[in-house]
């Protein structure tokens, strides 16, 4: 290794097979994909100062389970000659790909869907492969603009039921963070753009495969400013696109995704790397006195890289008993089964298929938490100099990541959620007496928030 700050960014395709099943709503009836709408892609970006080596992988995928994420991160390193604690795995959260690997109600194309997801270790390991063909001394700046495409999503309905939808009133973040990484020789190599929004623009209906707008926001970075793009997710638990959500209309998903990647576009461009500062140089005479200004290097030493993971122990509530989840999941698989057999209607089919992912879900929830007082999660802090990227598992609110980056020591930070495997929604306390989908379907207490939030701060302040 040589003692200067390096980076290289590498990428492969991940779209599934139309043979295997698409997405997870509740509400949908078909089971597999028509087509592609964009290509779903693996980006690895690898970090090296010399001394420490970081590989951060980019997919484009709802969730993947520990053993999933591990598998990626074991083959992700060997590859890059680290160890995998030195390996980051985050997600978009998708959901116009494919499923969670479990989630497969249908009971059709269970194969191909066991295979893709045995695949992505494989599949990140080669991005990262080629990441390290094009490590190379760079440079690194960031800023930040804002975009208000995003909607709170906690709304209610005009009976007073909560319903995920779109509160126009309520809390967002509409920062838009940019990373900027040049070549040494003042090329553009890669862009990290960070923005908190569901991915939930194409819906139940929705019958083509894509990674709904943060891949198109990519596509739009990397189209204006020639860097390859990766997606940092916020604390989107309750934020969503709002009025425009659950359509199946691909000019909707495409444009929202444009405005977001055109605001961090702008940003990015606007960005001198390295930093500089403007000094007058001369009056230069013509028809007028003309004013000359150069750019001066601001003088700071190679940029140290560092990634931290920490666990935070979470309060979580009691769950029913197994033999209780065990006979509603099979109780609601045989009523979906049946109308399949019989062919029900579209809308029976689609009402117990939401009962049948419901009851998945409430299993899920008592196998993991049954029993327990509290659970760990991982909070992971990536440091590049002074910019410190921190993420959670599971989907906190938004309102958790706005305090811990007001509360952070440094001039850029990012907090959000998603990173490695899943881990279910993290609502804010004051949100527990109004129920609502995220609230009834977390297995955490109301303190949790406040809990991850301190953590999040702790080590921000540690590092």
């Amino acid at each position: 290794m040589t003692n200067v700050f390096q980076a290289g960014v590498g990428r492969v395709d991940i779209t599934p097979p139309l043979t295997m099943p698409h997405a997870s709503w509740g509400a949908q009836v078909h089971v597999f994909a028509d087509g592609i709408e964009w290509p779903l892609y693996a980006t690895a970006l690898v970090l090296d100062d010399g001394e420490t080596r970081v590989v951060w992988l980019d997919l484009d995928i709802v969730v993947v389970t520990p053993e999933e994420d591990a598998a990626i991160r074991n083959a992700a390193a060997a590859v890059a000659g680290i160890d995998p604690s030195m390996v980051l795995t985050t997600l978009t959260h998708n959901h116009a790909g494919p499923p969670p690997s479990a989630w497969n109600w249908s009971k059709q194309g269970q194969a191909e869907l066991d295979g893709y997801f045995a695949m992505l270790g494989a599949y990140a390991a080669g991005a990262v492969r080629i990441a390290m063909d094009t490590l190379q001394p760079a440079a690194v700046n960031a800023g930040s603009g804002t975009s208000h495409v995003a909607v709170n999503r906690r709304e209610t309905a005009p009976d007073g039921r909560p319903v995920t939808g779109a509160n126009g009133e309520g809390t967002i973040d509409p920062e838009v963070l940019v990373v900027r990484i040049d070549t040494a020789d003042g090329d553009p190599l890669a862009a990290i753009v960070g923005y908190t929004m569901h991915p939930t623009t194409m819906g139940p209906t929705n019958k083509l495969v894509g990674p709904d707008w943060p891949g198109h926001t990519k596509a739009t970075v990397e189209a204006l400013t020639g860097a390859t793009c990766l997606f940092l997710q916020g604390c989107c638990g309750n934020v969503g696109p709002g009025f425009d959500g659950f359509t199946d209309d691909v000019g909707v998903v495409r444009r929202i995704g444009q405005r977001v990647g055109c605001t961090a576009a702008e940003v990015y461009l606007g960005l001198d790397v390295p930093a500089v500062e403007r000094v007058h140089e001369r009056i230069w005479e013509s028809g007028a006195p003309l004013a000359t200004w150069k750019k001066v290097s601001i003088e700071a030493p190679d940029p140290k890289v560092q990634l931290i993971v920490r666990p935070v122990s979470l309060p979580v509530q009691e769950q029913p008993p197994m033999w209780e989840m065990e006979k509603a999941v099979a109780d609601a698989q045989a009523i979906l089964d049946e109308l399949k057999a019989d062919n029900a209607s579209d809308e029976e089919i689609a009402l117990a298929t939401f009962v049948v992912k419901r009851s998945n879900m409430a299993h899920w929830r008592a196998e993991t938490y049954g029993g327990k007082k509290e659970i760990s999660l991982d909070v992971t802090a990536l440091m590049i100099g002074d910019i410190a990227l921190v993420m959670s598992q599971g989907e906190p609110f938004v309102e958790i990541g706005l305090e811990v980056k007001a509360r952070s020591p440094f001039e850029h930070t990012w907090f959000g959620g998603y990173a490695g495997s899943w881990s279910a929604y993290i609502p804010i306390a004051s949100e527990y007496p109004n129920h609502g989908y995220e609230v009834d379907t977390t297995p955490y207490a109301p303190e949790a928030a406040a809990a991850l939030v301190e953590a999040g701060v702790a080590l921000l302040n540690e590092i």
